[in-house]
């Protein structure tokens, strides 16, 4: 499988990675990696209504994720989407490959430090992004493929 871009956003699949990120990069394949919505049914033929024509998607636990990631030899062209960093980290530890990730949305709420406009986390959240950075994960804040990148490692204090 080609991995062209793995995403934190907790919304998964929505407009903006259908309209902004797919067709920037030519994703032809969305695969979410979600543990809940893997098991529930509604949810998961809600989001695959938003996938556009011409791109194929699946919803699949993390750890069935990371086996058809390692199993697939595929070439097609695919987004890998996960809705926070407990989920990246999970399939980080099932060895999907991760040299870059792109971390989109994480929506504010109680306890929630703003890290930057679109990305929030809780302290144990912060250390999960920078146990991920000093694992080697370069953690890219971007919204839209046209918007400047941060350096997410930077911004939680991982060491280099």
């Amino acid at each position: 499988m080609r991995i062209s871009l793995i995403r934190v956003d907790d919304r998964l699949i929505h407009g903006q990675v259908v309209m902004g990120w797919t067709q920037a990069l030519g994703i032809e394949q969305i695969l979410v990696a979600d543990d809940e919505i893997a098991v529930d049914e509604t949810q998961k033929q809600l989001l695959l209504m938003a996938v556009p024509a011409g791109v194929t998607a699946d919803v699949l636990s993390i750890a069935d994720s990371a086996t058809i990631v390692d199993a697939s030899d595929s070439d097609v062209s695919t987004l890998i989407l996960v809705r926070g960093p407990a989920e990246l980290a999970a399939l980080h530890r099932e060895g999907v490959p991760m040299p870059r990730v792109n971390v989109g949305n994480v929506h504010t709420g109680p306890d929630r430090k703003r890290l930057t406009k679109e990305v929030h986390a809780t302290e144990d959240e912060i250390g999960i992004w920078r146990e991920l950075a000093e694992a080697g994960v370069r953690l890219e804040a971007r919204w839209l493929p046209s918007s400047p990148v941060t350096d997410l490692a930077r911004l939680v204090g991982a060491q280099s």
